[in-house]
Protein backbone atom coordinates (compact mmCIF):
# COMPACT_ATOMS: atom_id res chain seq x y z
CA UNK A 1 0.00 0.00 0.00
CA UNK A 2 1.16 3.57 -0.58
CA UNK A 3 3.66 4.60 2.08
CA UNK A 4 2.35 8.17 2.21
CA UNK A 5 -1.03 6.88 3.43
CA UNK A 6 0.39 4.56 6.11
CA UNK A 7 0.13 7.13 8.91
CA UNK A 8 -3.48 8.03 8.13
CA UNK A 9 -4.40 4.36 7.72
CA UNK A 10 -2.83 3.42 11.05
CA UNK A 11 -4.85 6.15 12.84
CA UNK A 12 -8.02 5.03 11.09
CA UNK A 13 -7.41 1.37 11.91
CA UNK A 14 -6.72 2.14 15.57
CA UNK A 15 -10.00 4.01 15.88
CA UNK A 16 -11.87 1.26 14.00
CA UNK A 17 -10.31 -1.54 16.07
CA UNK A 18 -11.25 0.27 19.29
CA UNK A 19 -14.87 0.30 18.11
CA UNK A 20 -14.69 -3.35 17.03
CA UNK A 21 -13.25 -4.54 20.37
CA UNK A 22 -15.93 -2.86 22.43
CA UNK A 23 -18.80 -3.61 20.07
CA UNK A 24 -17.72 -7.28 20.00
CA UNK A 25 -17.80 -7.30 23.81
CA UNK A 26 -21.34 -5.89 23.78
CA UNK A 27 -22.57 -8.27 21.06
CA UNK A 28 -21.09 -11.31 22.78
CA UNK A 29 -23.39 -10.52 25.74
CA UNK A 30 -26.43 -11.17 23.54
CA UNK A 31 -25.53 -14.86 23.32
CA UNK A 32 -26.99 -15.71 26.73
CA UNK A 33 -29.02 -12.66 27.68
CA UNK A 34 -29.98 -9.22 26.52
CA UNK A 35 -27.26 -6.62 26.96
CA UNK A 36 -29.69 -4.39 28.84
CA UNK A 37 -29.70 -6.92 31.68
CA UNK A 38 -25.98 -6.46 32.22
CA UNK A 39 -24.99 -4.03 34.89
CA UNK A 40 -21.71 -2.15 34.59
CA UNK A 41 -20.17 -3.90 37.55
CA UNK A 42 -16.56 -3.25 38.68
CA UNK A 43 -15.61 -6.68 37.29
CA UNK A 44 -17.06 -5.89 33.87
CA UNK A 45 -15.45 -2.44 33.84
CA UNK A 46 -12.11 -4.02 34.77
CA UNK A 47 -12.48 -6.53 31.92
CA UNK A 48 -13.22 -3.74 29.43
CA UNK A 49 -10.08 -1.88 30.52
CA UNK A 50 -7.92 -5.02 30.30
CA UNK A 51 -9.24 -5.90 26.83
CA UNK A 52 -8.53 -2.43 25.45
CA UNK A 53 -5.27 -1.70 27.26
CA UNK A 54 -3.74 -5.10 26.44
CA UNK A 55 -4.75 -4.86 22.77
CA UNK A 56 -3.10 -1.49 22.17
CA UNK A 57 -0.07 -2.38 24.29
CA UNK A 58 0.47 -5.59 22.33
CA UNK A 59 -0.03 -3.86 19.00
CA UNK A 60 2.70 -1.39 19.93
CA UNK A 61 5.07 -4.20 20.92
CA UNK A 62 4.38 -6.20 17.73
CA UNK A 63 4.25 -3.12 15.41
CA UNK A 64 0.88 -4.39 14.20
CA UNK A 65 -0.22 -1.17 12.53
CA UNK A 66 3.04 -0.93 10.60
CA UNK A 67 2.18 -4.11 8.64
CA UNK A 68 1.90 -3.66 4.89
CA UNK A 69 -1.63 -4.21 3.60
CA UNK A 70 -1.30 -7.52 1.79
CA UNK A 71 -3.44 -10.58 2.49
CA UNK A 72 -0.81 -12.92 3.97
CA UNK A 73 1.13 -10.48 6.22
CA UNK A 74 -1.99 -8.86 7.66
CA UNK A 75 -3.59 -12.27 8.34
CA UNK A 76 -0.49 -13.62 10.12
CA UNK A 77 0.03 -10.48 12.19
CA UNK A 78 -3.66 -10.34 13.17
CA UNK A 79 -3.74 -13.93 14.40
CA UNK A 80 -0.43 -13.47 16.22
CA UNK A 81 -1.93 -10.48 18.03
CA UNK A 82 -5.15 -12.37 18.80
CA UNK A 83 -3.21 -15.30 20.32
CA UNK A 84 -1.24 -12.91 22.55
CA UNK A 85 -4.39 -11.05 23.51
CA UNK A 86 -6.17 -14.28 24.38
CA UNK A 87 -3.17 -15.36 26.49
CA UNK A 88 -3.35 -12.09 28.45
CA UNK A 89 -7.07 -12.63 29.12
CA UNK A 90 -6.44 -16.19 30.32
CA UNK A 91 -3.79 -14.94 32.75
CA UNK A 92 -6.18 -12.17 33.87
CA UNK A 93 -8.96 -14.71 34.53
CA UNK A 94 -6.47 -16.98 36.31
CA UNK A 95 -5.32 -14.19 38.62
CA UNK A 96 -8.86 -12.92 39.27
CA UNK A 97 -10.20 -16.46 39.79
CA UNK A 98 -13.43 -15.21 38.28
CA UNK A 99 -14.55 -15.35 34.65
CA UNK A 100 -16.85 -12.47 33.69
CA UNK A 101 -17.39 -13.87 30.20
CA UNK A 102 -18.53 -17.45 29.71
CA UNK A 103 -16.71 -19.71 27.27
CA UNK A 104 -19.40 -19.25 24.61
CA UNK A 105 -19.33 -15.46 25.08
CA UNK A 106 -15.53 -15.49 24.83
CA UNK A 107 -15.78 -17.54 21.62
CA UNK A 108 -18.23 -15.10 20.03
CA UNK A 109 -16.22 -12.11 21.24
CA UNK A 110 -13.13 -13.27 19.30
CA UNK A 111 -15.25 -14.35 16.33
CA UNK A 112 -16.69 -10.83 16.07
CA UNK A 113 -13.22 -9.31 16.54
CA UNK A 114 -11.74 -11.43 13.72
CA UNK A 115 -14.59 -10.55 11.36
CA UNK A 116 -14.65 -6.87 12.34
CA UNK A 117 -10.90 -6.41 11.96
CA UNK A 118 -10.04 -8.54 8.93
CA UNK A 119 -13.05 -8.02 6.64
CA UNK A 120 -12.56 -4.23 6.23
CA UNK A 121 -8.83 -4.74 5.65
CA UNK A 122 -9.46 -7.49 3.09
CA UNK A 123 -11.99 -5.26 1.35
CA UNK A 124 -9.52 -2.36 1.19
CA UNK A 125 -6.78 -4.64 -0.20
CA UNK A 126 -9.19 -6.07 -2.79
CA UNK A 127 -10.41 -2.65 -3.92
CA UNK A 128 -6.87 -1.34 -4.20
CA UNK A 129 -5.53 -4.34 -6.13
CA UNK A 130 -8.61 -4.86 -8.30
CA UNK A 131 -9.62 -1.30 -9.07
CA UNK A 132 -6.47 0.61 -8.05
CA UNK A 133 -8.36 3.02 -5.82
CA UNK A 134 -5.22 5.16 -5.44
CA UNK A 135 -4.65 5.21 -9.17
CA UNK A 136 -5.18 8.97 -9.44
CA UNK A 137 -2.24 9.59 -7.12
CA UNK A 138 0.37 7.30 -8.67
CA UNK A 139 3.78 8.88 -9.09
CA UNK A 140 5.65 8.51 -12.36
CA UNK A 141 9.23 7.34 -11.90
CA UNK A 142 12.19 6.73 -14.20
CA UNK A 143 15.38 4.83 -13.46
CA UNK A 144 18.94 5.75 -14.39
CA UNK A 145 20.95 2.62 -15.08
CA UNK A 146 20.18 -0.64 -16.80
CA UNK A 147 21.72 -3.36 -14.63
CA UNK A 148 20.17 -6.16 -12.60
CA UNK A 149 19.37 -3.93 -9.63
CA UNK A 150 17.69 -1.41 -11.93
CA UNK A 151 15.53 -4.17 -13.43
CA UNK A 152 14.61 -5.43 -9.96
CA UNK A 153 13.54 -1.92 -9.01
CA UNK A 154 11.52 -1.63 -12.23
CA UNK A 155 9.59 -4.80 -11.31
CA UNK A 156 8.74 -3.36 -7.89
CA UNK A 157 7.63 0.01 -9.29
CA UNK A 158 5.52 -1.73 -11.96
CA UNK A 159 3.34 -3.56 -9.43
CA UNK A 160 -0.17 -2.16 -9.10
CA UNK A 161 0.02 -1.94 -5.33
CA UNK A 162 3.33 -0.01 -5.31
CA UNK A 163 1.69 3.37 -5.82
CA UNK A 164 4.13 4.17 -8.64
CA UNK A 165 3.96 4.23 -12.43
CA UNK A 166 7.28 3.12 -13.92
CA UNK A 167 8.03 4.83 -17.23
CA UNK A 168 11.43 3.52 -18.37
CA UNK A 169 15.24 3.53 -18.15
CA UNK A 170 17.92 6.08 -19.03
CA UNK A 171 21.43 4.73 -19.53
CA UNK A 172 24.54 5.48 -21.61
CA UNK A 173 25.13 1.81 -22.38
CA UNK A 174 24.04 0.26 -25.67
CA UNK A 175 22.92 -3.14 -24.31
CA UNK A 176 19.35 -3.40 -23.13
CA UNK A 177 17.49 -6.50 -22.06
CA UNK A 178 14.04 -6.79 -20.59
CA UNK A 179 10.44 -5.75 -21.09
CA UNK A 180 10.85 -2.11 -20.04
CA UNK A 181 11.78 0.68 -22.50
CA UNK A 182 15.20 2.35 -22.71
CA UNK A 183 14.19 5.98 -23.20
CA UNK A 184 17.55 7.58 -23.87
CA UNK A 185 20.93 8.68 -22.53
CA UNK A 186 21.47 9.99 -18.99
CA UNK A 187 21.85 13.58 -20.29
CA UNK A 188 18.30 13.38 -21.70
CA UNK A 189 16.79 12.24 -18.40
CA UNK A 190 15.93 15.61 -16.86
CA UNK A 191 14.37 17.14 -19.98
CA UNK A 192 12.19 14.02 -20.37
CA UNK A 193 11.13 14.22 -16.71
CA UNK A 194 10.11 17.88 -17.03
CA UNK A 195 8.20 17.24 -20.25
CA UNK A 196 6.29 14.22 -18.91
CA UNK A 197 5.53 15.30 -15.33
CA UNK A 198 7.92 12.80 -13.75
CA UNK A 199 8.48 13.82 -10.12
CA UNK A 200 10.94 11.12 -9.00
CA UNK A 201 14.14 9.77 -10.52
CA UNK A 202 15.91 6.71 -9.12
CA UNK A 203 19.54 6.07 -10.03
CA UNK A 204 21.47 2.83 -9.61
CA UNK A 205 24.61 4.75 -10.63
CA UNK A 206 26.23 6.73 -7.81
CA UNK A 207 27.38 10.35 -8.32
CA UNK A 208 30.96 9.41 -7.42
CA UNK A 209 31.19 7.27 -10.56
CA UNK A 210 29.49 9.71 -12.94
CA UNK A 211 30.09 13.49 -12.78
CA UNK A 212 26.98 14.15 -14.90
CA UNK A 213 24.81 12.89 -12.04
CA UNK A 214 26.16 15.52 -9.64
CA UNK A 215 24.89 18.30 -11.93
CA UNK A 216 21.68 16.38 -12.61
CA UNK A 217 20.79 16.31 -8.87
CA UNK A 218 21.18 20.07 -8.56
CA UNK A 219 19.17 20.78 -11.72
CA UNK A 220 16.45 18.32 -10.73
CA UNK A 221 15.88 20.01 -7.37
CA UNK A 222 15.50 23.36 -9.13
CA UNK A 223 12.67 21.70 -11.07
CA UNK A 224 11.17 20.20 -7.86
CA UNK A 225 12.12 16.69 -8.97
CA UNK A 226 13.45 14.27 -6.37
CA UNK A 227 16.51 12.19 -7.18
CA UNK A 228 17.11 9.05 -5.11
CA UNK A 229 19.88 6.46 -5.30
CA UNK A 230 19.68 2.68 -5.18
CA UNK A 231 23.17 1.29 -4.41
CA UNK A 232 24.15 -1.99 -6.04
CA UNK A 233 25.77 -3.87 -3.16
CA UNK A 234 26.27 -6.93 -5.36
CA UNK A 235 29.33 -5.16 -6.72
CA UNK A 236 30.83 -5.22 -3.21
CA UNK A 237 29.39 -8.35 -1.61
CA UNK A 238 28.57 -11.65 -3.27
CA UNK A 239 25.63 -12.17 -0.92
CA UNK A 240 22.46 -10.47 0.26
CA UNK A 241 22.90 -7.51 2.57
CA UNK A 242 20.57 -5.57 4.85
CA UNK A 243 20.64 -1.77 5.02
CA UNK A 244 19.44 0.15 8.08
CA UNK A 245 19.69 3.78 9.10
CA UNK A 246 20.79 4.20 12.70
CA UNK A 247 20.87 7.77 14.03
CA UNK A 248 21.11 9.09 10.44
CA UNK A 249 24.04 6.77 9.70
CA UNK A 250 23.51 4.15 6.93
CA UNK A 251 24.61 0.74 8.21
CA UNK A 252 25.06 -2.39 6.11
CA UNK A 253 24.71 -5.83 7.73
CA UNK A 254 24.83 -9.28 6.21
CA UNK A 255 21.52 -10.44 7.63
CA UNK A 256 18.23 -9.10 8.91
CA UNK A 257 17.52 -10.13 12.52
CA UNK A 258 13.98 -9.38 13.73
CA UNK A 259 14.99 -10.01 17.35
CA UNK A 260 17.43 -7.09 17.29
CA UNK A 261 14.34 -4.98 18.00
CA UNK A 262 13.87 -4.57 21.74
CA UNK A 263 10.07 -4.74 21.43
CA UNK A 264 10.23 -8.19 19.79
CA UNK A 265 12.78 -9.46 22.33
CA UNK A 266 10.44 -8.36 25.11
CA UNK A 267 7.55 -10.15 23.38
CA UNK A 268 9.57 -13.36 23.10
CA UNK A 269 10.76 -13.10 26.71
CA UNK A 270 7.23 -12.46 28.00
CA UNK A 271 5.98 -15.55 26.17
CA UNK A 272 8.92 -17.62 27.51
CA UNK A 273 8.14 -16.61 31.08
CA UNK A 274 4.38 -17.18 30.78
CA UNK A 275 4.76 -20.54 29.02
CA UNK A 276 7.47 -21.77 31.41
CA UNK A 277 5.51 -20.76 34.50
CA UNK A 278 2.46 -22.65 33.23
CA UNK A 279 4.60 -25.75 32.53
CA UNK A 280 6.28 -25.56 35.95
CA UNK A 281 3.00 -25.09 37.82
CA UNK A 282 0.78 -27.45 35.81
CA UNK A 283 3.26 -30.21 34.83
CA UNK A 284 6.63 -30.13 36.57
CA UNK A 285 5.08 -29.68 40.03
CA UNK A 286 3.84 -33.28 39.99
CA UNK A 287 5.98 -34.86 37.25
CA UNK A 288 9.42 -34.04 38.68
CA UNK A 289 8.89 -36.12 41.86
CA UNK A 290 7.70 -39.11 39.80
CA UNK A 291 10.65 -39.02 37.39
CA UNK A 292 13.04 -38.39 40.29
CA UNK A 293 11.86 -41.58 42.03
CA UNK A 294 12.15 -43.60 38.79
CA UNK A 295 15.69 -42.32 38.17
CA UNK A 296 16.76 -43.13 41.72
CA UNK A 297 15.30 -46.65 41.46
CA UNK A 298 16.98 -47.33 38.11
CA UNK A 299 20.58 -46.35 38.97
CA UNK A 300 22.79 -44.64 41.51
CA UNK A 301 23.58 -40.99 41.09
CA UNK A 302 21.96 -37.55 41.06
CA UNK A 303 18.50 -36.85 39.65
CA UNK A 304 19.66 -34.00 37.44
CA UNK A 305 22.48 -33.96 34.92
CA UNK A 306 24.06 -30.49 34.85
CA UNK A 307 26.39 -29.67 31.98
CA UNK A 308 28.18 -26.50 30.87
CA UNK A 309 26.96 -25.45 27.44
CA UNK A 310 27.40 -22.53 25.05
CA UNK A 311 24.74 -19.83 25.29
CA UNK A 312 24.05 -16.46 23.75
CA UNK A 313 27.18 -14.65 22.52
CA UNK A 314 29.20 -17.77 23.40
CA UNK A 315 28.76 -17.33 27.16
CA UNK A 316 28.75 -20.55 29.17
CA UNK A 317 25.80 -21.58 31.34
CA UNK A 318 24.72 -24.64 33.33
CA UNK A 319 22.12 -26.60 31.35
CA UNK A 320 19.73 -28.79 33.37
CA UNK A 321 18.46 -32.22 32.28
CA UNK A 322 17.09 -35.30 33.97
CA UNK A 323 19.92 -37.84 34.22
CA UNK A 324 19.33 -40.58 31.66
CA UNK A 325 22.71 -42.36 31.82
CA UNK A 326 24.80 -44.24 34.30
CA UNK A 327 27.26 -41.88 35.98
CA UNK A 328 30.35 -41.91 33.74
CA UNK A 329 33.50 -39.92 33.18
CA UNK A 330 32.98 -39.09 29.50
CA UNK A 331 29.47 -37.58 29.66
CA UNK A 332 30.81 -34.06 29.09
CA UNK A 333 32.81 -35.07 26.02
CA UNK A 334 30.89 -37.83 24.22
CA UNK A 335 27.25 -37.38 23.27
CA UNK A 336 24.73 -40.24 23.29
CA UNK A 337 24.75 -42.60 20.32
CA UNK A 338 22.22 -45.12 19.08
CA UNK A 339 22.38 -48.21 21.31
CA UNK A 340 24.59 -46.44 23.86
CA UNK A 341 25.05 -48.82 26.81
CA UNK A 342 25.41 -45.89 29.21
CA UNK A 343 21.68 -45.12 28.88
CA UNK A 344 19.51 -46.65 31.63
CA UNK A 345 16.09 -48.23 31.04
CA UNK A 346 14.33 -45.24 32.53
CA UNK A 347 16.74 -42.98 30.64
CA UNK A 348 15.78 -44.61 27.34
CA UNK A 349 12.11 -43.81 27.99
CA UNK A 350 12.61 -40.20 29.08
CA UNK A 351 14.97 -39.50 26.18
CA UNK A 352 12.58 -41.03 23.65
CA UNK A 353 9.70 -38.95 25.04
CA UNK A 354 11.81 -35.76 25.46
CA UNK A 355 11.02 -35.72 29.18
CA UNK A 356 14.73 -35.44 29.96
CA UNK A 357 14.67 -31.89 28.56
CA UNK A 358 11.88 -30.62 30.86
CA UNK A 359 14.22 -29.20 33.56
CA UNK A 360 15.41 -26.72 30.94
CA UNK A 361 12.23 -24.74 31.64
CA UNK A 362 14.11 -23.68 34.81
CA UNK A 363 16.90 -22.43 32.50
CA UNK A 364 14.26 -20.38 30.66
CA UNK A 365 13.05 -18.82 33.91
CA UNK A 366 16.66 -18.01 34.84
CA UNK A 367 17.11 -16.26 31.49
CA UNK A 368 19.80 -18.59 30.07
CA UNK A 369 17.51 -20.17 27.48
CA UNK A 370 14.37 -19.59 25.45
CA UNK A 371 11.53 -22.00 24.61
CA UNK A 372 12.55 -21.93 20.93
CA UNK A 373 16.03 -21.26 19.61
CA UNK A 374 19.23 -22.99 18.47
CA UNK A 375 19.91 -26.00 20.69
CA UNK A 376 22.83 -25.44 23.11
CA UNK A 377 25.86 -27.62 22.40
CA UNK A 378 28.44 -28.93 24.83
CA UNK A 379 31.58 -26.79 25.05
CA UNK A 380 33.71 -29.37 23.24
CA UNK A 381 31.41 -29.27 20.20
CA UNK A 382 31.47 -25.48 20.15
CA UNK A 383 35.25 -25.47 20.20
CA UNK A 384 35.44 -28.20 17.53
CA UNK A 385 32.83 -27.02 15.02
CA UNK A 386 33.54 -23.29 15.30
CA UNK A 387 36.88 -24.08 13.59
CA UNK A 388 35.32 -26.29 10.91
CA UNK A 389 32.11 -24.42 9.99
CA UNK A 390 32.53 -20.74 9.12
CA UNK A 391 29.02 -19.62 10.22
CA UNK A 392 28.85 -21.85 13.28
CA UNK A 393 29.05 -19.05 15.88
CA UNK A 394 26.24 -17.08 14.18
CA UNK A 395 23.80 -19.45 15.90
CA UNK A 396 24.93 -17.94 19.21
CA UNK A 397 23.45 -14.53 18.32
CA UNK A 398 20.30 -15.75 20.12
CA UNK A 399 19.59 -17.51 23.38
CA UNK A 400 19.60 -21.30 22.92
CA UNK A 401 16.24 -23.07 22.98
CA UNK A 402 14.62 -26.17 24.43
CA UNK A 403 13.52 -26.95 20.88
CA UNK A 404 14.43 -25.41 17.54
CA UNK A 405 13.82 -25.27 13.81
CA UNK A 406 16.63 -27.75 13.12
CA UNK A 407 15.28 -30.26 15.64
CA UNK A 408 11.72 -30.35 14.24
CA UNK A 409 13.20 -30.83 10.76
CA UNK A 410 15.02 -34.02 11.72
CA UNK A 411 18.39 -32.70 12.90
CA UNK A 412 18.57 -33.73 16.53
CA UNK A 413 20.55 -36.32 18.44
CA UNK A 414 23.94 -37.60 17.31
CA UNK A 415 25.90 -35.27 15.04
CA UNK A 416 28.68 -35.36 12.46
CA UNK A 417 30.12 -32.61 10.28
CA UNK A 418 27.40 -32.88 7.60
CA UNK A 419 24.54 -32.91 10.11
CA UNK A 420 26.04 -30.04 12.06
CA UNK A 421 26.27 -27.92 8.91
CA UNK A 422 22.58 -28.57 8.27
CA UNK A 423 21.76 -27.64 11.87
CA UNK A 424 23.66 -24.37 11.52
CA UNK A 425 21.80 -23.53 8.30
CA UNK A 426 18.43 -24.10 9.99
CA UNK A 427 19.53 -22.07 13.02
CA UNK A 428 20.55 -19.12 10.83
CA UNK A 429 17.29 -19.43 8.90
CA UNK A 430 15.46 -19.18 12.23
CA UNK A 431 17.47 -16.12 13.31
CA UNK A 432 16.77 -14.29 10.04
CA UNK A 433 13.09 -15.24 9.78
CA UNK A 434 11.95 -15.21 13.41
CA UNK A 435 8.32 -14.47 14.13
CA UNK A 436 6.01 -15.27 17.01
CA UNK A 437 4.01 -17.40 14.57
CA UNK A 438 7.14 -19.42 13.70
CA UNK A 439 7.79 -20.08 17.40
CA UNK A 440 4.24 -21.39 17.84
CA UNK A 441 4.60 -23.69 14.82
CA UNK A 442 7.87 -25.11 16.15
CA UNK A 443 6.32 -25.71 19.59
CA UNK A 444 3.28 -27.45 18.09
CA UNK A 445 5.47 -29.62 15.87
CA UNK A 446 7.65 -30.51 18.87
CA UNK A 447 4.55 -31.59 20.81
CA UNK A 448 3.44 -33.68 17.82
CA UNK A 449 6.83 -35.42 17.54
CA UNK A 450 6.84 -36.03 21.29
CA UNK A 451 3.43 -37.71 21.19
CA UNK A 452 3.81 -39.68 17.95
CA UNK A 453 7.52 -40.41 18.25
CA UNK A 454 10.73 -39.13 16.67
CA UNK A 455 13.09 -41.68 15.16
CA UNK A 456 16.02 -39.37 15.92
CA UNK A 457 15.28 -39.55 19.67
CA UNK A 458 17.42 -42.14 21.46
Amino acid sequence: MLLRYNFLLSIGFRFWDFLVLNLALVLSGFIKSNVLDHKISPDLLSLILVINFSWFTLEAITSYYETELFFVPITKKTFNLLVLHFSVLIVYFFLRKEIVLSRIELFYFYLYVVIGILVPRYLLIFLHQRFSIFKYDKRKVIIIGNGNVAKQAAKVFSKAESGYLFVGFFDDGIDHHGNYPLLGKIKDCLSYANANDVREIYSTILPASNELLQDLVNEAERSTIRVKFIPDFNLLFKRKVNLNVEYDIPVISFRKEPLELMSLRLLKRAFDLLFSLLVCICILSWLVPIIAILIKLSSKGPIFFIQKRSGRNGHEFSCFKFRSMQVNGIAHEQQATKGDNRITKVGKFIRKSNLDELPQFFNVLLGDMSIVGPRPHMLKHTEQYSKLISKYMVRHFLKPGITGLAQVNGYRGETNHEKMEARVEYDIQYIENWSFWLDLKIILKTVYLTIFGDEKAY
